[in-house]
């Protein structure tokens, strides 16, 4: 018996002579894709609604979008001209609420009236096609420069509110057109 007890206990002092290691296995939060040098058309029964182009994205595993090195929308009519763009030092596209945020030195431009948006802050709705923030907006105008705070608007930037306008505004009252018959 003392044999039995002998040769235990040299397997239980070889086991804990053992070096245990111990693996501690990190949690990767980053992103799953990386992708460089986007170009893509977003079509719609064959009809182009937007081209966004953009240097970085990266796919996050809640199908997040983040667009770190900016981001350039062109927004399409149904007859595949160009309505307005939009360009932002950054951008995100956040999937469970399917919206896009553009942020950093925003500029939109409508092609057909002229008129320019700056901000720090734009969110687009693709679904309303709308575009909307509660931040400090400047508006120029081919007559005046509009600013206030919020917006809501068109994604084709034709029709826009400012929530709270500011400033001075000038209203040009509107001449009669002669009528010829």
């Amino acid at each position: 018996m003392n044999k039995s007890w002998f040769i235990v206990g040299l397997i239980g002092l070889f086991f804990s002579c053992k070096e245990q290691k111990k693996v501690d296995h990190e949690i990767y939060d980053g992103p799953e894709v990386a992708m460089r040098n986007i170009d893509m058309l977003v079509s719609d029964s064959a009809i182009i609604k937007l081209r966004l182009v953009a240097r970085t994205q990266l796919v996050l595993s809640n199908q997040d979008r983040d667009f770190p090195d900016g981001i350039y929308l062109r927004f399409y009519n149904p007859f595949g001209l160009v309505t307005s763009t939009l360009l932002a030092d950054k951008g995100y596209y956040f999937s469970e609420e399917d919206y896009y945020q553009a942020e950093g030195n925003v500029i939109m431009r409508s092609l057909f009236t002229g008129d320019e948006l700056s901000t720090e802050l734009l969110n687009w709705d693709p679904e309303k096609e709308q575009i909307y923030t509660d931040n400090f907006v400047t508006i120029k105008t081919e007559d005046e420069v509009l600013t206030g705070e919020g917006l809501e608007a068109s994604q084709n930037f034709e029709e826009y509110t400012i929530l709270k306008p500011s400033g001075v505004m000038s209203i040009m009252p509107q001449t009669k057109q002669p009528q010829t018959n």
